[in-house]
């Protein structure tokens, strides 16, 4: 969905340009989109890369293979998620409270994976309970930030619904994108993070 929501703002934002930007135009861009802030941190300076004894190349080889029969519908054991220890921060840089509504069906984060040996994404196949999560109302002070924390490398839906996986040793670029709604999951606005260095090392 987040997918989506995404494509909405691009062209909403294509529609309305009218002629080439200014400098000014492109000050602005560089500003947040409101007053809080999304970053993710990550508490560890370095990975081990972790194929399960295969090679880079044969571990990215399994993961494609095991991404295709998922996305064919096949039931086959998911790949182990990735560990990883990692902090999405939201933090109010205005002067006043700030009230988001998080954690609902209707918010979920997404995390962009890039650079390295390569990466790989696939559909968690975990049944989901069918009745709908209302987010909870999260306030923020003026100044002070909201945290929460990601230990494995797994985003979507609840947090489960899709795995991302590095493919070997590297240096790795990662974004994360958080979409938010009202308290009736209305109004939607997506936060995304300035891109943070990932370090991926062999045993």
């Amino acid at each position: 969905m987040l997918a989506w929501s995404i494509v909405r703002g691009v062209v909403a934002g294509l529609l309305a340009v009218t002629g080439p930007a200014s400098a000014d135009d492109k000050k602005d861009d560089k500003k947040p989109a409101g007053p809080v802030v999304l970053k993710v941190v990550s508490k560890k300076d370095k990975y081990v890369f972790d194929g399960g004894g295969r090679t880079p190349k044969d571990y990215k080889a399994y993961l494609e293979g095991a991404a295709k029969k998922i996305a064919a519908g096949q039931l086959i054991p998911a790949p182990k998620a990735i560990p990883v220890d990692l902090v999405l921060q939201f933090e109010n840089t205005s002067k006043e409270g700030v009230t988001l509504f998080m954690g609902g069906d209707s918010n979920e984060y997404v995390f962009e994976l890039t650079g390295g040996d390569g990466t790989v994404t696939m559909n968690n196949p975990i049944p989901f309970t069918t009745e709908f999560r209302s987010p909870k109302a999260v306030t923020i002070e003026a100044g002070k930030t909201h945290e929460i924390p990601v230990k494995q490398l797994i985003d979507g839906n609840r947090g489960l619904a899709r795995l991302v996986f590095w493919t070997g040793p590297g240096d790795y670029q990662l974004v994360a994108k958080y979409r938010l709604t009202d308290k009736n999951g209305l109004n939607e606005k997506v936060l995304t993070s300035e891109a943070i260095k990932i370090v991926v090392g062999e045993k």
